[in-house]
Formats: C-alpha cells, structure tokens, sequence
C-alpha cells in the first residue's frame, strides 16, 4: 500500500474517532448525564482529533535531491514537480508545507532580517503584518512551480550584517559563507516559509518540513531546538555516489542525531541512478550497493536496516508514466514501507490512548451516576410497594419525600 493510501487510512481512523466521541457527547446530553465541563472535555478531544499534526522533515546538504524525494512521495499525482528541483540550492530556508480548514492556498514568507530581532519563528506566527503573503495559483502547475521557487531566493549582504543575523563566515566556506571578490556573502531572502497548499494529505494533518543546506540550518536555532525534535519522523538524505561527506556528517551529528531522541530517523541514499551506467549489471549494481550501506553504516554508526538506497527521480518519472518496473527498481517502495510501519502506528497509538483516557473517564462517571439513579429509584419503588393498603396521608407524605429527593438530586447534578 502506497504512503498516501496509509496516510487516507489514518485519516479515516480519527474521522471514526471523532464520531464516536461526538455520539458520546450527544448521549450523555440526552440523558441529563454530562455537564459543562464534560461538554468542554469531549470538545477538546474533537479539537485535537481535527487538528492533529502529523510532521515528516526532510534534512540534507544540497544536491543531495531532498525536494525532489517529496515530489516523488507525495506529488507525483500532480504529474510533474511540485517543489522546485534543480542542480545547485533549491531551498533556502525552512518550509512548511501544511493545510487547515479556512486556509486559503498561498506561500508565507517571513523576511531574513527578523534575525536581528531575537525572536523565534514561533512567536512571529502570531504576527501577519510581518509576513510576506502570495496567492497559490493551484490550477496552473507552472505558475505554482513559479511561486514555490520563491523559497530559493538569495541576497547579498555585506559580512557584518550578515553576522548579525546568525550566519557564521569563513574564507574558506567549509564551516560558514564564503565572502565573494567583493566581499559580500549570499544569505538567505527568506527566514522561514510557509506554504498553505491544499493537498488530500496535508488536508488529513500531514505537515512536510523541508529544511536547507548546512550553512542556512546554522543560522537557524529553532530548527535544532524546536521543529526536527518535535517532528514525528526525519529522513536524512545522502547522495549514493558520494556516501558521507564532512559536511553530511556535521549535518547528522549537529541537527538530526543531536538531542536524546532516536527513532523515527532513517536514512536515504539516494541517487542510486548514478549506478545504472549500462557497463554494470544488476549483480555487481547490488554488491556495490551493499558496501556503500555498510560504509554509511559504520560512519553513523546506525543499524544498516535503517538506511534505503532509492533513486527519487526515477521514482517520480515511474509514477508519472505509470512504468511499474521502473518504480520497483527506484526502491522507493521499500522506504514507504518503513516511513509507514515507523510513523503511523505509534502516532496512531498516542492519539487512541490520549483520547480514551479522556473518553473513559466521563464514562466512567456516567456509570457511577447511572448506578446512583438506578440504587435510588429502587429504593423509591420498595417504599412505595410497601404503602399498599396503608392510609392515603402517608402516601401523600412519601409523594412530597419522592419530590424533594428529586429536586435534591437534580439541583445536585446541576452542581456536578
């Protein structure tokens, strides 16, 4: 099963979800059962099964073919790229792609000099006018490819300021930007980008976290300290001819290994392509394969399992000319397989047990409330069968004791 078939598949499952929660909601409502805060618990667990995130980051050094692995993930049903894809940088700062109900399709683009201010891109959400705002025209492939390219803009600053906003420089340009002859480096236009893009998986909660090169990552905290922590799964990629660079190792160890947390990351060599040179056959295509997994293996020092030798492009060509052979020998079915049995199910159990601790404890109130009613209109009826015979006075007296024990109870209830 494809990844978006899976991803429709979880999608249902919170849409079963919710309308479980929401008949609860409507029964204990029908029974006198529940009360306001009841009510504002089942309405924070629908909140949270419709707006439940589910974040994929993609991290790599350039050229290494990142955005052209999300197109092939996730918009090959477009029949073209949807994100830029070319030789060279494509993706000059951090870009979310996302959608929620009421957004409108277009690219959010918070400018780099924001830096200077010391504040997080969390707290500048909060802040519009500060965003630079374009409309997604989602009819015209071309003229969406267009706005997308808009993440890879650059400008040339000199080094002061460039510093001030977080870049670190170095001549040589192998630990920070390289000044030019004229001594200005090219930073980033854009700090951050957000991309509303209605899409039947991001519709369903999927956000796709596409990130920059090294030099561009270091200049942004958040990322390392915030959004690749908290993202459900990261896939690192590399390039296949090439295996891991110095710069591919800073990468791993300063933002995708970093921290404590280590499931949820797998690792891509793609460009397997490179290999199918027609001097080579299968056989010998496989061996080297095998080695270039191992060596990447012992470099990051990961089980060899975690790492999936893919060729995106041609996984992208395969499903756009719908060439199943093509798309077997890509491999990208293979790396589907672990994103899927690594990413949903344990977000899949985290929301279950979430709501049904919420769930289970209203109904286990409900039980408690029901029991209490049904012990005391047993009791009721006892006294009452009791009366047969017996003067009409004390029935009159036993009615009045039946009413002021249900105004009692119920004026309790208000209360709980």
């Amino acid at each position: 099963m494809r990844l978006i078939d899976q991803f429709s598949e979880y999608g249902r499952w919170r849409a079963d979800a919710a309308r479980a929660v929401g008949q609860l909601r409507q029964w204990l409502t029908q029974n006198e059962i529940g009360d306001a805060q009841a009510d504002l618990r089942l309405q924070y667990v629908l909140d949270r099964l419709e707006e439940d995130k589910l974040t994929v980051a993609f991290v790599a050094e350039f050229s290494r073919g990142k955005s052209e692995l999300i197109n092939a993930l996730f918009f090959a049903d477009y029949g073209n790229r949807v994100l830029p894809s070319s030789a060279g940088r494509t993706t000059m700062c951090p870009t979310e792609l996302q959608w929620s109900a009421g957004d409108t399709p277009q690219i959010r683009l918070l400018p780099i000099e924001t830096r200077a201010e010391h504040s997080t891109v969390g707290e500048l959400k909060r802040f519009p006018e500060l965003w630079s705002e374009h409309p997604l025209d989602v009819s015209s492939t071309t003229a969406l490819q267009t706005a997308l390219a808009r993440v890879g803009e650059v400008r040339h600053v000199s080094q002061a300021q460039a510093e001030s906003y977080g870049f670190v420089i170095d001549p040589s340009g192998d630990n920070g930007l390289q000044p030019n002859a004229d001594g200005q480096v090219e930073i980033p236009r854009w700090r951050h980008a957000i991309i509303h893009f209605q899409h039947p998986l991001l519709e369903q909660g999927l956000v796709i976290l596409d990130t920059p090169g090294l030099n561009a990552i270091g200049a942004e905290p958040e990322l390392t300290l915030s959004l690749l922590p908290n993202a459900h799964a990261v896939l690192f990629i590399l390039a296949a001819d090439t295996g891991v660079t110095h710069s591919d190792m800073a990468v791993w160890r300063g933002y995708v290994n970093a921290g404590q947390r280590r499931d949820g990351r797998l690792v891509v060599l793609n460009k397997i392509d490179s290999l199918w040179d027609g001097l080579r056959d299968e056989a010998r295509i496989r061996d080297e394969l095998e080695r270039q997994v191992n060596a990447v293996a012992r470099d990051l020092k990961i089980d060899a399992a975690h790492i999936f030798p893919i060729s995106a492009q041609k996984a992208l060509l395969a499903r756009i000319q719908d060439d199943e052979a093509l798309f077997a020998r890509s491999q990208l079915a293979t790396l589907e397989a672990a994103l899927t049995a690594q990413l949903l199910p344990a977000k899949q159990q985290i929301v279950r047990t979430s709501t049904a601790g919420e769930t289970d404890d209203l109904v286990r109130h409900a039980d408690e409330l029901l029991a209490s009613r049904q012990r005391g209109v047993q009791e009721q009826l006892t006294e009452l069968t009791e009366l047969r015979g017996k003067n009409q006075n004390v029935i009159e007296y036993m009615m009045r004791k039946v009413r002021s024990e249900k105004d009692e109870f119920e004026a309790g209830l208000k209360k709980y």
